[in-house]
């Protein structure tokens, strides 16, 4: 049963859920994202912002303008993850960075800030080449994705002008299920993409005890990995015209409201196996939610981060990939800066027995038990 996020982590969510109703709205197929990774960039880009700039950035972010608070909230969260690590049951890597032109230098108060609370590292860029840029903070990425992501940002990053500075998250995640599916059994089914369309996709099978809610409109499934700590929830609408309205009143209270409902339940799973990837300037997007004042060369106010002046962020690129199979799940990202859910039914005094089938689009999260925190989402439609 879930339990409410924590602090630190129910801002993160919040975040997350406005960032997926602008992301479901440009597409109808597949797409993900690291809501933590994006957060954390913006974390740490407004550690280094003041004025109206930095406002903006606290107001999209869901974040405390008590600078002792937003950090002291960060460590607890930082602390959590650290134990994922640590009981080596899950690989989860976090890396953080900073870039900028040689001639423009990080003041050496954020350069400790953004080392004591993010463990992030101050990287210079080379001077004039747009070309050499974009290979060193690739090769950055590249190495702390495991070659999941092998090129974030492209020449354009850095010809905007010798004034541009770049925030970097990667997150990395590789987990096995504490279930895992039969290979064997995995066989080509019919799915019925977003399109209408039906596409013949290999569908893992297995028959356990899980963790389940269900209501006239929809079902939901947890799948945990093993060590416990960390799971991937599906959500799965019984029709395209169910799915467009749980997808608009998709929040941080409903997801609440449907996992906190969840009971266990005998159930027979057919899943299909899945990977791709999501590449997106969020620049547009953070613009959505308010954020203006940084990415304008006029009004950007960095300097709590720099001392050359002005500098501005050209630039919020993410990435996102995810691999689904049957002996657990994959995901790796990268950030360069009414109740459609209604109530589902009482616990049973004994599991129910259900079918979980997958042969339509769905949603589903990545989430952190212990402090609620959304690591990776997304949907799967089969396009």
């Amino acid at each position: 049963m879930a339990q409410e996020a924590h602090r630190p982590a129910q801002a993160v969510n919040e975040h997350a859920f406005e960032v997926f109703q602008l992301f479901r709205q440009m597409t109808k197929g597949n797409f993900c994202f690291s809501p933590f990774s994006e957060h954390q960039v913006a974390n740490l880009l407004a550690e280094g912002t003041k004025g109206t700039t930095q406002t903006e950035v606290l107001k999209m972010a869901h974040l405390s303008g008590d600078t002792a608070g937003r950090r002291e909230g960060g460590g607890e969260l930082k602390a959590a993850l650290l134990q994922i690590a640590a009981q080596r049951a899950i690989v989860l890597e976090i890396a953080n960075s900073i870039w900028s032109p040689k001639e423009a230098t990080f003041l050496p108060a954020f350069v400790s800030t953004a080392k004591d609370q993010f463990s992030a590292t101050a990287e210079s860029l080379p001077t004039h080449d747009p070309i050499e840029s974009a290979s060193a903070v690739n090769k950055w990425v590249r190495e702390r994705t495991r070659g999941r992501i092998s090129m974030l940002v492209g020449r354009s990053a850095f010809e905007q002008g010798e004034n541009t500075v770049l925030l970097l998250n990667t997150v990395y995640i590789k987990a096995l299920w504490n279930q895992p599916f039969n290979l064997a059994k995995t066989k080509l089914r019919a799915f019925q993409t977003a399109s209408g369309n039906s596409s013949m996709l290999p569908t893992m099978m297995q028959n356990a005890a899980f963790q389940y809610a269900d209501d006239s409109a929809w079902q939901c499934l947890e799948m945990p990995f093993v060590g416990g700590d960390t799971r991937m929830i599906f959500l799965l609408p019984r029709d395209e015209n169910e799915r467009a309205r749980i997808e608009a009143g998709f929040t941080a209270l409903a997801w609440r409201k449907v996992t906190e409902g969840m009971t266990t339940a005998d159930a027979n799973v057919m899943l299909p196996r899945f990977g791709f990837s999501t590449q997106l300037d969020l620049k547009g997007l953070w613009g959505s939610l308010g954020v203006r004042d940084a990415f304008d060369p006029k009004r950007a106010d960095l300097t709590g981060m720099i001392a050359k002046q002005p500098c501005w962020v050209g630039q919020v690129m993410h990435e996102t990939t995810i691999e689904v199979n049957e002996t657990g799940a994959v995901a790796a990202a990268a950030t360069s800066v009414a109740d459609p859910f209604g109530a589902g039914p009482p616990p049973s005094a004994k599991p129910r027995r259900v079918n979980f089938i997958a042969n339509r689009p769905f949603l589903w999260v990545i989430q952190h038990q212990p402090t609620g925190l959304i690591i990776f989402m997304g949907r799967f439609s089969g396009e």
